[in-house]
């Protein structure tokens, strides 16, 4: 077994050292909100607005194919966790702005050229989120947050090579959540939370 995954991250590694490589850097303004499930008798749940958020950190395009893609990363991402709760009368607001690593799984397609030196680019996959911090105002009904979170991305956008390397990127990016973020609270598994975001993401790629 141990000589099994030895010879097979080195393959891995062979791989990635043959395979064109391009690292580069995003940026993204994000609006999060997020979704609630929630059944009990006496509250009443409702999400509470969106909050302005922020994508940052470096990314990897790992050629497989031309103009084929694995695009990874290391992201830091803010996201904003926020409901009211109305129960027998009185209203509590709770708002978190949980802050992940994230590591992006997805797939980069880029189009032939459009125009001089200009591709459309879809990308696809999913993500694993580690949170590194919380920060909000708390009632005590969220009692404390998973570490992990799983999330569906979608992005679209323009790709513009200025140099024989070196390439600037824009477009909309899309992720909602698919698990509950929240691990502990007083309704237990009568209360969960998702969280979403929609945002226009700009990079360079060197």
């Amino acid at each position: 077994m141990k000589k099994l995954l030895f010879s097979t991250l080195l393959l891995f590694s062979v791989c990635i050292a043959e395979a064109q490589v391009r690292f580069g850097f995003k940026a993204a303004p994000t609006i999060s909100f997020n979704r609630i499930d929630a059944e009990t008798d006496n509250t009443d749940f409702n999400t509470d607005g969106v909050g302005l958020r922020f994508q940052l950190g470096p990314v990897f395009d790992i050629e497989f194919k031309e103009n084929h893609y694995f695009s990874t990363g290391l992201i830091f991402t803010s996201k904003r966790s926020a409901f009211t709760a109305d129960s027998i009368g009185t209203t509590y607001s709770e708002d978190y702005s949980p802050q992940y690593l994230q590591v992006p799984i997805t797939l980069k397609l880029l189009t032939e050229e459009i125009g001089l030196d200009k591709k459309i680019y879809f990308q696809f996959g999913g993500t694993v989120d580690f949170m590194t911090n919380n920060e909000g105002d708390a009632e005590n009904i969220v009692q404390s947050f998973r570490f992990v979170d799983l999330n569906s991305l979608l992005a679209i956008g323009l790709e513009y090579s200025f140099g024989i390397n070196t390439k600037i990127f824009g477009g909309v990016v899309y992720q909602r959540g698919l698990l509950n973020v929240i691990k502990q609270n007083i309704y237990e598994d009568n209360f969960k939370l998702r969280n979403d975001f929609v945002g226009l993401e700009v990079g360079i790629i060197f």
